[in-house]
């Protein structure tokens, strides 16, 4: 997904002529992508949204796919597999992200409350397998959405109109009702409910912009 997302959900266009939204080259290599699991498909598009630092700046933000998988007692959950933290998107591995149990975290959503402490202990209780990668903080926004592919990133231009205080009034006159304008608030458990809710109660929605942070989008599959 996410090589071209921005095309698909943020067309071209400007705000009075003076703030273009120029989407990213589609550089998604059907053949390079032939073959792969899901989890070494999530590094690939991984890899091409963190290599154009116009799309995702230093970090690059976070990616994550819901995928069926096998566990040592050889039972097929679930699976979020989302970037572990510390990770960059332009180099990350397959090794680098951390697999959790979608029926283990999924109750979260029934949670009003968790401070982040508390969601970091729980995710070490839900992964996949022992040894991974630490869950990044933001995966309540990745984990709570009802799709299989989700991109959190930083675009320039994205970040550009977030930044402002105009921000909420451009994006309608921009997307209308296709962008979620989600005020400010830290990363962690309340800003990802926040977002699923949001996301519920917009289903033709294609995308969120987060003010003073960036942009979520999704998809069905890794290339869309």
């Amino acid at each position: 997904m996410s090589t071209n997302v921005e095309t698909q959900a943020l067309p071209v266009t400007s705000v009075g002529g003076a703030f273009p939204i120029l989407p990213p080259v589609n550089r998604w290599d059907s053949a390079q992508a032939s073959g792969l699991s899901p989890l070494q498909l999530l590094a690939y598009r991984s890899n091409l949204l963190g290599s154009d630092r116009s799309v995702a700046n230093w970090g690059g933000g976070n990616t994550s796919c819901k995928s069926t998988e096998v566990d040592f007692r050889g039972r097929q959950p679930r699976v979020l597999w989302v970037k572990g933290s510390g990770s960059d998107l332009g180099t990350i591995r397959p090794e680098q992200f951390t697999g959790l149990r979608l029926d283990d975290v999924m109750p979260l959503l029934e949670r009003d409350v968790m401070s982040d402490e508390e969601l970091i202990v729980y995710y070490e209780h839900a992964v996949l397998k022992p040894g991974q990668p630490r869950a990044s903080i933001e995966t309540p926004l990745h984990s709570m959405l009802p799709f299989d592919q989700v991109d959190h990133t930083h675009p320039d231009a994205i970040i550009a109109l977030c930044a402002v205080p105009e921000g909420p009034e451009m994006a309608q006159r921009l997307w209308g009702g296709r962008a979620i304008w989600v005020d400010y608030e830290r990363p962690g458990f309340s800003l990802g409910k926040k977002i699923a809710m949001a996301v519920r109660e917009r289903p033709d929605a294609a995308c969120v912009l987060m003010a003073k942070h960036g942009l979520v989008t999704w998809a069905d599959t890794a290339e869309a």
